[in-house]
């Protein structure tokens, strides 16, 4: 679209100018009488008119963007109803996980277990509330203001000031309230716990996949690579957040085999020169590059406490 309109302008720029010459005009009386130029140059303008429209339209017809907030809202209701299956929380009939805040629910294992390590005998909890707000109820406690206290505090601690804490008793049932007040989560943020869920399913590391597809696509899920390769990590099937396990088991494969992390990473990178082999990546200075930033960026994940 830019090159269009560059050369629209440089055009038109050319046909004022040289328009201002008698001998030009002159030029153009004369090659206007002739009907095989006329047709030519018809012909001309018509072709780069279609080639033009077609570079136009064509993306836009197969243009197709990811919701990605909807992928997330879809995982983290899964997170939650695996932690019901592990009885770690139950479900209340009447929460509606629909569509759950992830900055919420990514958050409900870590407000378990400090319900765990703070409260001496804790009940099985139970979610009763999870959309713009997390409502987590906990049962059989006639005096629980000190509970109360340690709690926020060791929340307030783990979450920090984007979050807010509060506990609601009435007799012996009290309700932790969490909101969650800061800007919403990138997808890069977003991405990280379907990563660390998929790396310890596959027993691979997280920062290193983490890395990956922050170099592959920069955690766009509409990348498109070369062939048919698309998605979060430039594969060739999966879609959305399946890219991610794909990648973490295809990675656990390679490593079992015996196969050095360098050249396991390499297999992934996006643009392989046409005809290189992939043995040889390091022999491509481009390929190269690419690795050692992704070798770079495993450091960066895992001191920001990805591990």
């Amino acid at each position: 679209m830019i090159f269009v309109v560059l050369w629209s302008v440089i055009f038109t720029f050319l046909a004022i100018y040289l328009g201002r010459s008698p001998k030009v005009r002159g030029w153009l009386k004369l090659l206007g009488r002739n009907r095989r130029i006329w047709r030519v140059t018809i012909a001309t303008a018509a072709i780069i008119t279609i080639i033009a429209t077609t570079y136009l339209l064509l993306p836009a017809a197969h243009r197709h963007q990811t919701d990605e907030r909807e992928l997330f809202e879809e995982f983290a209701a899964e997170a939650v109803l695996k932690l019901h299956t592990l009885q770690k929380v139950t479900i209340d009939s009447t929460c509606d996980l629909t569509h759950p805040k992830p900055e919420l629910a990514y958050i409900l294992p870590l407000i378990i277990a400090a319900y765990n390590e703070v409260v001496e005998k804790p009940t099985r909890p139970e979610l009763t509330r999870l959309d713009d707000t997390l409502h987590f109820t906990m049962y059989g406690y006639k005096q629980f203001k000190n509970r109360g206290i340690r709690l926020n505090r060791a929340l307030q601690k783990r979450l920090g000031n984007r979050y807010t804490t509060r506990i609601e008793s009435e007799e012996s049932t009290h309700t932790l309230i969490v909101t969650y007040n800061g800007a919403p989560w990138d997808t890069e943020q977003l991405t990280a716990l379907p990563v660390m869920d998929a790396a310890q399913s596959n027993q691979v590391d997280a920062a290193l996949l983490m890395s990956l597809i922050r170099h592959v696509s920069n955690f766009d899920f509409d990348y498109r690579g070369q062939k048919d390769s698309h998605g979060l990590l430039a594969l060739d099937d999966g879609e959305g957040l399946q890219q991610i396990y794909i990648g973490a088991e295809r990675l656990s494969k390679l490593l079992k085999v015996g196969i050095s992390q360098e050249n396991a990473i390499a297999t992934f990178y996006p643009d392989p020169e046409i005809g290189a082999k992939p043995e040889n990546w390091n022999q491509s200075p481009l390929t190269k590059s690419w690795v050692d930033q992704v070798m770079a960026d495993i450091q960066f994940y895992k001191a920001n406490g990805m591990k």
